[in-house]
């Protein structure tokens, strides 16, 4: 049976996380500092961020970048790939998980970058 987390913080029209057995399925992420609604210059400012809003959300979940075993990540500029890149890799040193990697015309606000991601929750 799924379990479902909605956002801490305000009403939207998903939930933050979905539980699924041994799997945790996060929504996307943008890069926004949540505390003050500022979105850092930048493809390697707003993927630092993303990633640090996801760290955020397996956090409460008992996880880590560790348990992901996938993640999409979603661009808007091409060009953006190698900076987006440069900075994954930082979080990703060794056994990195399976990625889809998208390039689309527009996001939210002043986002450039977004990652959803899926992380194995493993029994202790």
């Amino acid at each position: 049976m799924a379990e479902f987390f909605a956002f801490t913080g305000g009403v939207r029209p998903f939930s933050e996380a979905v539980k699924v057995g041994d799997l945790l399925f996060i929504s996307g992420q943008v890069g926004v500092d949540r505390s003050n609604g500022i979105f850092p210059s930048g493809i390697e400012g707003q993927t630092e961020q993303a990633i640090k809003n996801l760290c955020m959300v397996l956090g409460k979940h008992g996880l880590t970048l560790a348990d992901v075993v996938k993640m999409t990540a979603i661009l808007t500029d091409k060009k953006q790939i190698a900076g987006f890149n440069q900075v994954y890799a930082k979080y990703f040193p060794q056994n990195p998980p399976a990625r889809t990697l998208m390039v689309i015309q527009d996001l939210v606000g002043d986002a450039i970058m977004e990652l959803d991601a899926i992380a194995e929750i493993k029994q202790k």
